[in-house]
């Protein structure tokens, strides 16, 4: 949508031109770089969220 709006080519743009000229490696480049930053975000979120609220430790952490 954003992508339409302001008329900048992006991720959205590559996939769909990539899926109708069945570009595949560009498609899987894609899925990778997504799914690295989803999950690279997802790690940075909970440990910035383990070191902004100190009663969040890792289980067993102190708790003998």
């Amino acid at each position: 949508m954003t992508e339409r709006i302001f008329a900048l080519p992006g991720f959205g743009k590559l996939t769909l031109d990539s899926v109708f000229t069945r570009d595949y490696p560009v498609i899987q480049g894609v899925v990778l770089v997504v799914t690295l930053a989803y999950i690279l975000i997802n790690l940075a979120v909970d440990v910035l969220y383990s070191v902004i609220d100190p009663r969040i430790r890792v289980a067993g952490e102190g708790n003998a």
